[in-house]
């Protein structure tokens, strides 16, 4: 499969660069239990689509994901990319605040996959619940 160019990504590679972002930039660090969790949710969604799905197609997608953000060597410039993807997926005309409450609960998921809650998990979680304008869950 050829790699994506950055600016060809669909909703389920933003949905998971986000996940990948957030799990990575709030202690960087990708624990296992971390990648557990984004691997079941990407799965959940591209199976719950009304695209034709392909077991294998999710690790796939998350190996374009995880190469996409590694591709990014600033920190800024991986901040920048996340909140790119918080606002593309923001703008598809399916994501509501049911879809934006789902995706801040993942998040709250993968904070505590590692069994410690760090406080920049806390703040990044508030940070992008307000992009979405939603409240954050608790976590």
């Amino acid at each position: 499969m050829v790699n994506k160019n950055k600016n060809e990504m669909d909703w389920i590679d933003h949905y998971g660069f986000i996940l990948v972002a957030y799990a990575h930039m709030t202690d960087w660090y990708l624990a296992d239990s971390e990648l557990q969790v984004i691997t079941e949710k990407m799965e959940f969604l591209l199976s719950s689509s009304n695209q034709p799905y392909e077991p294998d197609q999710v690790a796939q997608k998350l190996i374009n994901v995880i190469s996409s953000y590694e591709s990014y060597k600033e920190e800024d410039d991986k901040m920048e990319a996340l909140f790119k993807s918080c606002t593309t997926l923001n703008n598809e005309p399916w994501f509501d605040n049911l879809a934006s409450a789902l995706l801040l609960e993942n998040l709250a998921e993968i904070a505590e996959a590692d069994r410690k809650i760090e406080k920049t998990e806390i703040q990044f979680l508030k940070n992008i619940a307000d992009v979405f304008a939603v409240s954050p869950p608790r976590i």
